[in-house]
């Protein structure tokens, strides 16, 4: 399959979202973990378990929402803390999610440069603390082209852009890596590649 089609969710998509209606039909699935220092979703756990009794060989990715007013290096280590009890196994992945989180399209009211740095912080502590597991970041153009992502072309881009026969490729990027095509009625999103190369750079085992 070309572009293997995936969804993401959170709480508000339902405390228990039904996973099982999607069975055949998605190749990998997202869902939303912590958010700053203080929030944990509360349907991490069972949309985490439900991509797991979906299909066990299917690429899971956990996200954080990140705020550039709170320690970057203690959220990645809560970020962590609160996916690993719930099993983070060859395949699984994570994602932090930068983006605005006001109506002026600031993270925190925070310099775009500062925004950037401290993200940069949050991605090389995450990938210490999970050094065999695949760390990306999501974004859409508007907010990167402010400057707030600045150097972290390093990582994997999750661009979210809608309504476009081909998402726009901020810097640093020079490619996507998976797309966020739609948000309505759901987050529907596209890999990059085929479905051979989502395991491949996933690292999915061939059994677990």
């Amino acid at each position: 399959m070309s572009q293997p089609q995936g969804i993401d969710v959170a709480y508000p998509q339902g405390s228990n979202y039904n996973w099982r209606q999607w069975r055949g039909k998605i190749s990998f699935g997202m869902c939303k973990a912590t958010e700053g220092l203080t929030i944990t979703d509360p349907a991490f756990v069972s949309n985490w378990n439900a991509m797991w009794e979906l299909n066990r060989l299917m690429p899971r990715f956990a996200y954080h929402f990140f705020h550039a007013s709170d320690d970057p290096a203690h959220q990645a280590e809560r970020f962590v803390a609160t996916v690993k009890p719930h099993g983070l196994l060859p395949g699984d992945n994570l994602v932090l999610d930068v983006e605005a989180t006001d109506s002026s399209g600031s993270n925190d009211g925070v310099a775009p440069s500062v925004v950037a740095e401290r993200a940069r912080t949050f991605l090389t502590t995450l990938d210490g603390l999970v050094p065999n597991h695949r760390v990306l970041l999501y974004t859409n153009p508007g907010f990167a082209e402010t400057g707030a992502c600045a150097g972290m072309g390093w990582w994997g881009l999750w661009v979210a852009d809608y309504g476009v026969s081909a998402p726009a490729v901020p810097k640093p990027w020079s490619h996507w890596t998976f797309w966020q095509y739609t948000d309505s009625p759901l987050d529907e999103d596209r890999f990059n590649g085929t479905e051979a190369d989502l395991l491949s750079y996933t690292g999915m085992p061939k059994s677990r």
